[in-house]
């Protein structure tokens, strides 16, 4: 079976055959149709991640997958041709964090797909069928493919971390594969939404999609906090999770306001002022991917055309190495898409 592999950290991905998926008791087979690419594959790719040193090489990257069963053990679990998306993270449901809820912070995850297990950059991958979200068949293979990650995780930062609901006030920096769908998630939630990012093009994207884009200067800080009106955003969303974005979040939230940091990097630190978060009240929190009904709800907005998933480059699995590239020249505007099974037609 074809799949792109991590061979050496920093090298280029490498065509190899791997063997055929084992298919467990409570598990589905599933064929690879597309599959998103995101930052996090690339950092997986290169080493940058804090578990990489315990990742055997060869590893198959991949998260977002999108694809259709073929069969189950036993039959009839799930029916043949069901179209889903996978949940990435298999928690065990005994550890504490599992069993207060957090699954998302599992200690003894029997899978963590496309990180430090293999993933979805092959043609077949086996699941467990509870971890399949099917989805309508409205949605095309190529829009669906960052829903597992790209809208889990905005939905999650937004609704459930953010807390934003209808009149909140709404920053979002970083309108990339995460943030382009947070903007668009909290203006369905009834929030007047700002976003900013560096990149015209990106601007533009989300001007299409009628939301608010502003580069990421302090000009366009300072015209967003007169525009507010207040005493600055009651949530902002930094998806990036860089020092000078967390500042600059520091920057438009109001008082007893909520920054909510999404974005990572494996040596990133960052820092808010004490006297700031004791005295004004502010809340940082993180927020890490999202739970299975989180990701459910954020579907559900797909499916009913309230918010669109934004692809702005498809390619096919063995040109993974160029899509790598685009992304680290910051050139995808949304998400970049593998079509792995040949179906895909133009970006869109």
């Amino acid at each position: 079976m074809r799949a792109m592999a991590v061979t050496a950290y920093g090298e280029p991905l490498v065509e190899i055959d791997v063997a055929e998926p084992v298919v467990p008791h409570g598990y589905a087979l599933l064929e690879v149709v597309t599959c998103g690419v995101c930052f996090s594959d690339v950092k997986v790719s290169r080493g940058l991640m804090p578990f990489s040193d315990t990742v055997a090489l060869p590893h198959v990257p991949g998260h977002e997958i999108f694809g259709r069963v073929l069969r189950t053990e036993p039959e009839g679990l799930v029916e043949p041709g069901t179209r889903g998306t996978v949940f990435h993270s298999w928690s065990c449901g005994r550890c504490e964090a599992c069993r207060r809820g957090d699954l998302a912070l599992c200690d003894n995850l029997s899978g963590w797909v496309g990180f430090t297990t293999p993933g979805g950059f092959r043609e077949r991958i086996a699941v467990p069928v509870d971890r399949i979200i099917p989805i309508p068949p409205s949605i095309d293979p190529v829009h669906a493919a960052p829903m597992s990650c790209a809208l889990g995780t905005a939905y999650r930062s937004v609704v459930v971390r953010g807390g934003v609901k209808a009149s909140s006030t709404v920053a979002v920096i970083g309108l990339g594969g995460v943030g382009i769908h947070a903007a668009q998630i909290a203006r369905t939630a009834g929030a007047w939404v700002v976003g900013f990012d560096p990149h015209e093009a990106t601007r533009a994207a989300a001007r299409e999609l009628n939301l608010v884009a502003r580069p990421s200067d302090d000009d366009a800080v300072d015209d967003a906090l007169r525009e507010v009106g207040r005493e600055g955003f009651d949530v902002v969303v930094d998806t990036v999770g860089h020092g000078e974005t967390v500042a600059m979040a520091d920057r438009l939230v109001r008082r007893a306001g909520r920054i909510v940091v999404v974005g990572y990097g494996p040596r990133s630190m960052v820092g808010v002022d004490t006297s700031r978060l004791v005295l004004d009240e502010i809340d940082v929190v993180g927020s890490r991917y999202a739970h299975l009904d989180d990701l459910e709800r954020a579907v559900a907005l797909v499916a009913g055309d309230r918010v669109r998933t934004i692809v702005g480059l498809v390619a096919p699995l063995d040109r993974v190495n160029e899509v790598f590239a685009a992304l680290e020249a910051g050139d995808v505007v949304g998400r970049a898409v593998l079509d792995v099974a040949g179906v895909a037609g133009p970006a869109s």
